[in-house]
């Protein structure tokens, strides 16, 4: 999304980012004609966003505000359709930052099983959180950065059992 302030990352494909809510999207505009410039954005073509549009609204369960102005949205409305238009983008690597944190259980439920589905796929997804139970679900591997340092690299299980062993630490040395 950014030019990396050293070394190098190259992508191939189509990356459709779900970052913070409501990135990517005009407040005064209904949530149909974001559906399009959101799309856009990822560089879905028109064509694409037409056939999938449906498809877009009912996974994001928005049917009968689609016509409504952004602005009117909640914060988990605005991601359910985020996340909707990402991953009906036929994304090759899809990228996840904290963006599930927003919305019900039902429908953070509902994300996961799509990534999942996504990753069954073989599509690359690079998911951020500080929820570990769900990088434990989803993540083969993992990296635990600190600071902007890399504090562990690796299996998902090993780097998040370092995570937590290291926060318990932390949380009893300002116990005390």
């Amino acid at each position: 999304v950014l030019r990396p302030d050293r070394g190098r990352v190259a992508v191939e494909g189509r990356l459709c980012p779900l970052l913070e809510v409501g990135t990517g999207f005009e407040p005064e505009l209904s949530g149909r004609d974001n559906v399009f410039l959101n799309g856009a954005v990822l560089g879905i073509k028109k064509a694409d966003l037409q056939k999938r549009f449906d498809d877009i609204v009912d996974f994001a369960e928005l049917d009968e505000f689609i016509d409504t102005p952004l602005k009117h949205y909640s914060s988990g409305m605005k991601m359910r359709l985020g996340f909707s238009i990402a991953i009906h983008g036929d994304p090759d690597v899809l990228l996840v930052d904290e963006a599930l944190s927003v919305g019900d259980r039902a429908f953070q439920a509902k994300c996961l099983d799509a990534i999942a589905r996504l990753k069954e796929r073989g599509i690359t997804i690079l998911f951020v959180s500080h929820a570990m139970d769900t990088v434990k679900h989803l993540c083969s591997s993992a990296i635990w950065l600190h600071h902007g340092e890399t504090r562990a690299l690796g299996d998902a299980s090993t780097v998040i059992n370092g995570y937590l062993k290291e926060s318990d630490r932390r949380e009893k040395a300002q116990m005390e």
